[in-house]
């Protein structure tokens, strides 16, 4: 039987949904999906709460339809940050080894690495998370886990990753506004890479592209270390903006072309192909190409894919992305954009599904979009807290699914998602 410590919740906050999932650890070691929720995200933009309330009202939905759904209650949740105010610095420890047989413990280990939490940052700043890069023991340069070895001085090279004290803030309140603790703010970057990445991936070189609504998130590993994480404030909403005034035509009918007839490669696409907006309000029918649609689309993803490009290169480590290019988040499935990403990059590209070795995956959850999120519950996956709580009645019995008021809400943000 499941212990009662193996429940692990996380929320998912994007600029175009957010993501309330249920996770628990089986006996061997898996974790299992439990259930899953999303709702539209109107209080984010660029991957920033601006409306604290609408936010409040959309995870609100989402974890009381999640409750609701899977019956169990939860009280801590592990929570992404990201956006354009995460910044990376690095940082080199050293300390001297006092023990009485010269040897590395795990304490000198924790200590080296705790040490730069006291790195200073700028006013209105907070350090989220400090990964180590390798270790000198003595002179032995290049060593990734020094433990138990004999030296006398044991020196650290750190990547400090830094972010906005207001922004955190926000993402708390608004989770205890419903109710719940954040039990750990992580990059969303880190999450999508436990989700979509493998290890020999990351030793061999490899740049994690995940494209969200509002922004893009790229981090780089090597050597099996992160090496390098930035945000592009430009992402799949960008493209139906784009879609918009271009073809003159609404919100709605331009994220639909964009979902159901869009290609990244103009070359690629039919040229006598056309797709016809129905007459509405008023307005005369009107037909757009294919081909007119993605040249829009290839503008802005060659904007995107640039800006990967120059983030890979500042690192100096391109010629030694052996892995290539990973394409997740809800725009990887675009239509021929590995093509292109492949096309500006010369580097190898394939599309990041959520399909860690680690998690039982459900078809309904096996999808780009859906990567962060469940790269939060295996990061919860290392010290998960909550407790299962099977919710009866007074008499015993579960009780029966709600009526009225709250399952009108529920239909109101039970909308289709949208895949980039």
């Amino acid at each position: 039987m499941v212990g009662t410590n193996n429940i692990i919740a996380a929320i998912d906050i994007g600029t175009t949904k957010i993501v309330a999932i249920l996770g628990e650890i089986s006996n061997d070691g898996k974790l299992n999906i439990l259930g899953m929720e999303r709702t539209v995200s109107k209080g984010v933009k660029r991957g920033v709460i601006h409306d604290i309330e609408l936010t409040i009202e959309a995870i609100n939905e989402a974890v009381a339809r999640l409750k609701e759904k899977t019956n169990k209650e939860f009280s801590t949740v592990y929570v992404g940050i990201a956006g354009q105010h995460i910044r990376i610095v690095k940082e080199r420890k050293f300390k001297y080894i006092e023990n009485s047989v010269e040897e590395i413990t795990k304490e000198d280990i924790e200590q080296i690495t705790n040490e730069n939490y006291k790195h200073p940052v700028e006013i209105g700043e907070q350090i989220l998370h400090v990964i180590p890069q390798e270790f000198v023991v003595d002179k032995e340069l290049g060593i990734k886990n020094p433990l138990g070895m004999a030296g006398r001085r044991l020196d650290g090279h750190f990547n400090i990753i830094i972010g906005r004290t207001a922004s955190a803030r926000n993402i708390e309140k608004c989770v205890r506004e419903v109710g719940l603790d954040v039990e750990e703010l992580v990059l969303e970057p880190l999450a999508s890479s436990l989700a979509v990445l493998t290890k020999e991936e990351k030793e061999a070189g490899v740049v994690l592209v995940d494209i969200g609504g509002g922004t893009t998130d790229v981090t780089v590993y090597f050597d099996g270390v992160l090496k390098h994480t930035s945000v592009i404030p430009f992402g799949g909403d960008h493209v139906t903006k784009d879609i918009k005034e271009a073809c003159s035509v609404f919100s709605r009918q331009a994220e639909a072309l964009k979902v159901q007839f869009g290609e990244a490669v103009a070359d690629m696409t039919s040229d006598d192909k056309v797709v016809t907006i129905p007459a509405t309000g008023g307005w005369d029918e009107k037909d757009i190409s294919f081909k007119f649609l993605a040249q829009i689309i290839q503008c802005r993803m060659e904007e995107i894919i640039d800006s990967v490009k120059f983030q890979v290169e500042s690192t100096g480590l391109k010629d030694k992305i052996g892995a290539g290019i990973v394409l997740t988040g809800g725009g990887g499935l675009l239509t021929n954009l590995d093509i292109l990403t492949q096309q500006r990059t010369n580097l190898d590209v394939r599309i990041g599904f959520p399909r860690n070795s680690k998690v039982n995956l459900e078809e309904n959850i096996d999808h780009p979009m859906y990567s962060t999120s469940i790269g939060l519950l295996l990061k919860g996956m290392e010290k998960p807290k909550t407790k299962p709580v099977e919710k009866t009645n007074l008499n015993g019995n579960k009780p029966k699914k709600k009526k009225g008021f709250t399952a009108f809400l529920g239909s109101l943000f039970d909308t289709q998602d949208v895949d980039m």
